[in-house]
């Protein structure tokens, strides 16, 4: 048996993880990441995706990921027509990271019934945020908060901690 601890995971292991989640919270059929090509700018990669591949779930995906990575602003589609005639919704979401659109987060739902709203917006854009804190930028997380010692005692000569000690 070997007990050697595996590598930890990848970019696209988290941010798969992070989809699925944000399909079974938003009730969502498809959840897909992309992030902007280190050589390319003005290209974009899919990193990762949850539910129906992105061809089938939002066929011209690309002109609302052009606007969002452009403007920086989330963007949505209210109806459209889908593959197979199906009524679709597609919300877009950027990740911005010192104030440029570093890649967007993209839900669509095809059925009819389900509509996205500023909830779901809200969700889309803290999800946003949770992924460039935890997997895109961790570096630039702000430090955890010291606890203060407004509200501590120097301990008294003669005592060991810092408050009053039970008479014996």
């Amino acid at each position: 048996m070997n007990w050697d601890l595996c590598p930890g995971a990848s970019l696209v292991d988290l941010a798969t993880i992070e989809l699925r989640r944000i399909t079974d919270v938003l009730q969502v059929d498809h959840a897909s990441l992309f992030l902007r090509d280190g050589g390319n700018p003005e290209r974009t990669i899919a990193v990762a995706e949850a539910g129906l591949p992105s061809g089938e779930a939002m066929p011209e995906r690309c002109l609302l990921l052009e606007q969002v990575l452009q403007t920086a602003r989330a963007a949505q589609v209210e109806r459209f027509e889908g593959p197979g005639g199906a009524c679709c919704g597609a919300l877009a979401s950027p990740l911005v990271h010192h104030g440029r659109a570093v890649g967007a987060l993209l839900v669509v739902t095809r059925r009819a019934s389900r509509r996205l709203g500023a909830i779901d917006s809200e969700v889309v854009q803290r999800a946003t945020r949770t992924l460039v804190e935890r997997f895109i930028a961790p570096g630039d997380r702000p430090e955890p908060h010291r606890i203060s010692d407004r509200f501590t005692r120097a301990p008294a000569p003669g005592q060991r901690g810092g408050g009053r000690e039970l008479a014996r």
